[in-house]
């Protein structure tokens, strides 16, 4: 049986297990909006948007996003930087 490493929650300190963290943000933080923040990334997967809520932590070059979880490939994690991606944008 594989091991499989906790994801922490972007938003928490919460440790979630990996396939919950989509689950566990829409309960928890359901009073957060969303990331509007998109990839467009047609080459691998097409056009992908965070699944994280609005205030998930901040990195070197831009946020950091990752789109839901979509088992068994996982996540496409990008951060503003990146081509083809679309901060967010408050409303």
């Amino acid at each position: 049986m594989p091991y499989e490493l906790p994801q922490e929650c972007p938003h928490c300190p919460e440790h979630p297990d990996f396939r919950q963290l989509d689950d566990h943000i829409a309960a928890a933080h359901h009073d957060l909006p969303p990331c509007t923040a998109t990839l467009d990334a047609v080459r691998v997967v097409g056009v992908v948007q965070c699944a994280f809520r609005v205030g998930h932590r901040s990195g070197d070059f831009g946020d950091w996003h990752a789109s839901k979880s979509v088992a068994p490939r996982g996540r496409t994690v990008w951060n503003d930087s990146v081509q083809g991606a679309t901060p967010h944008r408050a409303a």
